[in-house]
């Protein structure tokens, strides 16, 4: 019985990866072209490694498969052929989540989709970028980069003239472009966040508390790395320009775990 079971898992998982197949493909080349959605080839892989390694928690769950997994099948079908007629690889990527949810409700019922909750929420950050919230936003992170990064300039002495999106420090300029906006900072640190909360904290709640923290980590983080361009022409391209992108996103990576002691340390306070 269980060998059976296994057998129609893996067909079931076999028949959708075949169905969505045009879909990862688009996925998996945004992940390796667009630098934004770099983390997005590890968000699979730990996806992968978080299910392993709850599976005795799962395993444990009464097996009560429930049709309405079909409906989830049905509208995951739905959103697969409308994003077939151009609407874009974004509703495809969510139609093929639809679907998964699909095919564990049909095999192990809504108990086994609540048990896999938090792999698909970690799933949301595999999601190609949509391009109207993409470009709402860029626009505004761009600005209050420039507008950190101007005021970081100025604390430390250096000269600043800012004109919107671009800077003017000691006789050269730096354009705050899209690639500078802090989305390559924001959507990986918050990424880590979560899963760091994962590992570390029992308090579900410190997932959505690392989440929101590494938005101002982000912002901040990236602003540092505009000012270092601005003080230091050098560092604002090439093999330094990536070292010290790293090397801050490392920086903002430590913050948000020192955050993760000091929020664990007060709440052990509050309720000691």
């Amino acid at each position: 019985m269980e060998r059976t079971r296994l057998i129609t898992v893996m067909l079931a998982g076999a028949m959708v990866l075949v169905c969505y197949a045009l879909i990862l493909r688009g996925m998996f080349g945004q992940w390796m072209t667009d630098e934004d959605m770099g983390h997005g080839i590890a968000v699979p892989l730990v996806i992968l490694w978080v299910v392993w390694r709850e599976r005795s928690r799962w395993q444990a769950l009464p097996q009560r498969p429930s049709w309405w997994g079909f409906a989830f099948l049905a509208a995951g079908a739905a959103m697969h052929f409308v994003a077939a007629l151009g609407v874009g690889l974004f509703v495809g990527s969510v139609a093929f989540l639809v679907s998964a949810a699909g095919v564990v409700v049909c095999l192990g019922g809504f108990a086994l989709l609540r048990a896999w909750t938090f792999p698909f929420l970690l799933a949301l950050f595999m999601l190609p970028k949509l391009a109207i919230v993409y470009n709402l936003v860029t626009l505004p992170l761009q600005l209050m980069a420039s507008r950190v990064a101007a005021w970081m300039l100025s604390v430390t002495g250096f000269g600043v003239i800012r004109d919107g999106n671009v800077l003017e420090v000691g006789g050269h300029r730096i354009l705050v472009a899209e690639a500078c906006s802090g989305i390559r900072y924001l959507i990986p640190l918050a990424f880590m966040g979560v899963l760091l909360a994962y590992l570390y904290d029992p308090k579900p709640w410190m997932r959505g508390a690392l989440f929101a923290l590494a938005v101002p980590l982000a912002i901040a983080g990236n602003a540092l790395r505009v000012a270092a361009s601005g003080a230091w022409p050098a560092v604002a391209e090439g093999t330094l320009h990536m070292v010290c992108g790293w090397f801050i996103f490392a920086l903002c990576l430590g913050a948000l775990l020192a955050m993760r002691r000091l929020i664990d340390a007060l709440y052990t306070r509050c309720h000691a």
